[in-house]
């Protein structure tokens, strides 16, 4: 029965689903940017690096009798899909899944059978699917995959794990690890990397989070979320959800404090400035909101985001228009799209243009009343049978001034859109949300005033996928670099890495840069740095030397002189820093490494 629904959703619906596929976005970034000549000559197009590895990782089933278990079958997806994607495989996250059984026409709750699976797994155009299951008894707990390629297809063989279940977060790296290696046997990653990935993160505040992912109350999810950042203040995963969280429960200022933990520069960071600058739009901080939509757009311009960035604008009394006009030419079909721009053309008192506008908005929704009241009202106003009041901007939420009749007029029309029917964070849909927003309904007095409508929901793949493509495209230019060029760019991101913790991450940014230049000094020193934090100190030391013999070079030396302070070698540890300061006199971490073994030397005394 299963089956046969599939099949019949997945041929309604298969169009819409494969315009959200990972592999048609990056594909599409990869074509258009080897255009370009110079990348274009330096390397063919391909899919190289990327192409078969798309997984699709399902929730492992609970076969324990215990209460209270469930969660951690959600918790193997979190673990298996980070620790994958930081090894440079495709997983289809938790909000990819969920969209993909939204227009299926399944509940977000559904749990295929293996035969289901399949099916959703060729609609995704997934290359892999996993499936597990796992039983507590005794404080112990046993977990068993299997990784179907969708290839063959074909099962590989079982991979299983076990332990306390106090050590649950390793056994689902060392799972992970175990994945890699039968999807990609040459993968060149160490497998102590994998099981120190996690090595920050509580056991008590990973629970919480994913317990205030799968909860189904708001406030339940909110208290569990709370408890998790309150437990692992840097929990970057814990502060989005958190935010999302408040954001669904309409407290915009605390969403607002929540997104703003998550750090810049990472594969959330676009999300989280998007909900951040909706959040500052309820509250009116409008150039808050500004700030965030102007920081989206110069990265990703989605059509949303310009939508939202001149809204922002109009609101602070700039002139937005520029803003509606790129983005009905981005997206034509969308109606309310059309509607901003005729509102923003009639504060500039171009009414012809207006008119242009609204007719447009009216042609694809043609029973919009409040669209119908604007054009009357424009038509109105363009043969002087009306005049418009004087435009009052609304105040910069920034002053400390209570709220404006404007900012009134606004929160009366989002609760149409909100208080009644709040945004969903998890809705998928990419249009505005039609809501009738001027206060003064009446399109003939002169204190009709229509205001803009926010994007309040986009295709929240949108801003992940994107920035995934953009990473794709930085690949490329890197591949279009001479190899000696191409290793230093890649050592300085490992770099950035390491000092963010992401080990997995560093390793293979270091890992490229030795296959650009098999000679590069700083690729097998920051190996033995990454090695090193991993507590591979045997492997940190190897990497360390290669890197000496390669060059000469102070972070080598580093390495050496603290793994042999930590083995208490004090001759050796002095012998690395001696040479280390002979490179670079003023090296704040020599001199404190230098002090430390001066300490141990005065205690042996």
């Amino acid at each position: 029965m299963q089956n046969s629904i599939i099949t019949s959703v997945v041929k309604k619906n298969g169009n819409m689903i494969v315009l959200r596929l990972w592999r048609s976005l990056i594909l599409c970034a990869l074509v258009a940017f080897a255009a370009l000549p110079s990348v274009a000559q330096s390397e063919p197009t391909n899919e190289a690096g990327w192409d078969g590895h798309l997984i699709w990782i399902l929730p492992f089933e609970n076969n324990s009798t215990q209460p209270g278990l469930d969660w951690i079958g959600a918790s193997f997806p979190d673990i298996l899909n980070a620790r994958l994607s930081s090894a440079g495989f495709l997983t289809i996250r938790r909000e990819d899944r969920r969209y993909a059984m939204q227009h299926l026409g399944l509940p977000a709750d559904f749990h295929p059978t293996q035969a289901t699976s399949y099916r959703i797994a060729q609609t995704l155009d997934a290359d892999y699917v996993v499936f597990g299951n796992y039983t507590v008894a005794n404080g112990s707990i046993r977990a068993t995959a299997r990784v179907l390629d969708m290839h063959g297809p074909s099962m590989g063989a079982t991979l299983e794990e076990e332990g306390k279940l106090d050590q649950l977060i390793d056994i689902e790296d060392s799972l992970a690890w175990k994945m890699a290696m039968q999807i990609d046997p040459n993968l060149n990653l160490d497998e102590q990397t994998f099981l120190a990935a996690s090595r920050a993160l509580r056991l008590d505040a990973f629970e919480n989070y994913i317990r205030g992912l799968v909860e189904p109350g708001i406030e339940e999810r909110i208290g569990h979320l709370k408890k998790a950042v309150q437990l692992s203040p840097s929990y970057v995963q814990a502060w989005f959800a958190l935010g999302q969280a408040y954001f669904d429960n309409q407290q915009y200022d605390q969403a607002e404090a929540a997104f703003v933990k998550v750090p810049k520069g990472g594969r959330l960071s676009l999300e989280a400035m998007f909900y951040s600058g909706l959040s500052d739009l309820y509250t009116g901080n409008y150039a808050g909101a500004q700030a965030a939509f102007t920081s989206i757009a110069s990265v990703l311009p989605l059509p949303e985001v310009l939508n939202n960035e001149g809204i922002a604008f109009n609101r602070r009394g700039q002139n937005g228009t520029a803003f509606f006009k790129r983005v009905v030419e981005m997206d034509p079909q969308n109606a309310d799209y059309w509607f901003n721009l005729a509102v923003s053309e009639r504060r500039q008192k171009d009414y012809t243009a207006a008119l242009g506008a609204v007719a447009h908005s009216l042609t694809l929704h043609p029973q919009d009343e409040e669209a119908q009241n604007l054009r009357k009202n424009l038509m109105m106003l363009k043969s002087g049978q009306l005049t418009a009041s004087p435009a009052k901007p609304v105040a910069d939420a920034n002053l400390p001034t209570a709220q404006t009749a404007s900012d009134a007029t606004e929160e009366q029309a989002d609760s149409t859109g909100i208080a009644k029917n709040k945004p969903d964070a998890t809705s998928t849909k990419s249009s505005l949300d039609s809501i009738p927003t001027p206060a003064v309904s009446d399109a003939a007095s002169a204190d009709y005033e229509p205001l803009e409508r926010i994007a309040r929901t986009y295709d929240e793949s949108s801003l992940r996928q994107g920035a995934f493509a953009l990473e794709q495209m930085n690949a490329m230019k890197l591949r279009s670099m001479p190899p000696a060029k191409r290793a230093q760019r890649l050592c300085q991101q490992g770099g950035t890495y390491v000092n963010d913790g992401l080990l997995l991450e560093a390793e293979r940014q270091y890992q490229l840069a030795l296959t650009a230049d098999p000679g590069s000094a700083a690729a097998y020193a920051g190996l033995a740095e990454v090695h090193e934090y991993a507590g591979s100190m045997k492997i940190a030391q190897q990497e360390a030397n290669k890197s000496l013999q390669a060059k000469p070079n102070t972070a080598a030396y580093l390495v050496l002189a603290r793994i042999a302070l930590s083995q208490h070698a004090l001759t050796d540890a002095r012998s690395n820093i001696d040479n280390a300061l002979r490179l670079e006199p003023n090296n704040t971490a020599a001199k404190g490494i230098l002090q430390a073994i001066q300490m141990q030397q005065g205690q042996q005394q």
